[in-house]
C-alpha cells in the first residue's frame, strides 16, 4: 500500500517519487524512510526523479532532500518535476522489436493507469492481484504463484509460476520478465499453451498479442 506522504511508482521514463503538498521536510524525510524501508530488495543505486506536483519545498529543502537520498539511500536524483509538467504514463513496453499501434497507445494513455510495485519474490502459492493497472515485480515469480493484472506484468526476475496481464481486457497489455518460462501466460482472454520444461534463453523477452491473434514471444530490447 501507498505511503499517504510519498509515493514511489515506476514510469515510462523510470522511477519517481512523488511528495504531495503542504508538509514539512521533517515528514517528508521520515515518511521516504518508511516508503524505502518496505523495499526487498533496496533500490541502492538507482536513479528517481522528485515530482512535486505543488510548490512543497525551498530550494535549501530541495538541496537538503537530495543530499540525503544520495548519502543515506546511495539514490541518485536525475531531476525535480515542476508543478505545471505533464506526467509520463505508467510503465509501456515498448521495445525496438515490438510496436504497438497508435490507436491502442492513445487509449492508454489517455486512462493514466496507476501502477504497483511489488518488491520481493511472489512464492508457490500467492497470488498477486492488482486489476486497477500494471504490476512490477521486483523479484521472481516462482512455480506455483500467479500474478494477474488489469495492465501489464513486468517481472524483474524470473517468471516461472503464471501470469495475466489485460484482466480488464485491455489487448495492449504485455508480459515482461527477466526469464519469461511461465506455466501459464495469458494475455486478455488470449491463452498460451503450457511450455513445460521450457529453459531459459538467457535474455530479457516481452509477450504480446501477434498480428495473428495469438501470443507472440519475442527478444526485449528497452523500454
Amino acid at each position: 500500500m501507498a505511503h499517504p506522504i510519498v509515493t514511489l511508482r515506476a514510469y515510462g521514463d523510470g522511477l519517481r517519487l512523488i511528495i504531495r503538498p503542504n508538509l514539512s521536510i521533517t515528514e517528508i524525510e521520515e515518511a521516504i524512510q518508511q516508503e524505502l524501508a518496505r523495499m526487498n530488495p533496496p533500490l541502492s543505486e538507482t536513479s528517481v526523479q522528485i515530482d512535486m506536483r505543488a510548490p512543497v519545498l525551498t530550494d535549501k529543502e530541495l538541496e537538503r532532500l537530495k543530499t540525503k537520498l544520495q548519502k543515506t539511500y546511495n539514490l541518485q536524483t536525475r531531476e525535480v518535476a515542476s508543478p505545471d509538467e505533464t506526467a509520463a504514463p505508467v510503465v509501456v513496453a515498448a521495445p525496438a522489436t515490438h510496436t504497438i499501434s497508435q490507436t491502442l497507445m492513445l487509449s492508454h494513455n489517455e486512462s493514466s493507469e496507476q501502477s504497483r510495485i511489488v518488491p520481493q519474490t511472489i512464492r508457490s502459492g500467492q497470488t498477486e492481484d492488482f486489476p486497477q493497472g500494471s504490476l512490477i515485480i521486483y523479484g521472481d515469480v516462482n512455480q506455483g504463484a500467479e500474478v494477474r493484472a488489469g495492465g501489464d506484468v513486468i517481472v524483474l526476475g524470473a517468471l516461472r509460476g503464471s501470469a495475466h496481464a489485460g484482466t480488464n481486457g485491455r489487448l495492449s497489455a504485455v508480459v515482461i520478465a527477466m526469464e519469461l518460462v511461465p506455466l501459464h501466460l495469458q494475455i486478455g482472454n488470449y491463452i498460451n499453451p503450457p511450455l513445460l520444461g521450457q529453459k531459459s534463453r538467457g535474455y530479457p523477452e516481452i509477450a504480446h498479442i501477434g498480428s495473428k491473434d495469438i501470443i507472440v514471444v519475442e527478444r526485449f530490447v528497452k523500454f
